[in-house]
């Protein structure tokens, strides 16, 4: 696959499923709970990156809340 392919995967995933994924983590969910409970068309692996990359960016904002994104 490309990198415009994946790119736009990526896009499409997010905007299809990356909003309520990021609010069932911040609520305590698992990304094998998501996909128990949920069963959204996603792999356990897919789940559990946009869950490590929106941790990550909270973690970040915690620490330097007066740096704003551009």
């Amino acid at each position: 696959m490309g990198q415009f392919e994946e790119s736009l995967q990526n896009f499409t995933r997010d905007f299809a499923y990356g909003g309520a994924i990021r609010h069932l983590a911040d609520h305590g969910y698992s990304a094998d709970r998501i996909l128990k409970e949920y069963k959204y068309p996603l792999s356990r692996d897919s789940i559990q990156k946009i869950i490590d990359d929106h941790l990550a960016e909270k973690e970040k904002r915690r620490q330097d809340p007066g740096k704003q994104d551009s």
